[in-house]
């Protein structure tokens, strides 16, 4: 990411992360799963998407 940055001249590395890296839903519901292994007594909340 910090390459991408110097190559397209951006002075914050958060410029260039905003505007080239995205999460589609799917990304979303497994990072949500992945944390909910770790968690699942302390949210009330069952496996997303399922």
């Amino acid at each position: 990411m910090k390459e991408i940055q110097e190559w397209l001249g951006h002075s914050d590395i958060g410029t260039t992360s905003n505007i080239y890296t995205h999460l589609d839903y799917s990304s979303k519901v497994s990072s949500a799963n992945a944390i909910l292994a770790f968690y699942p007594e302390n949210t009330g909340v069952q496996t997303i998407g399922q």
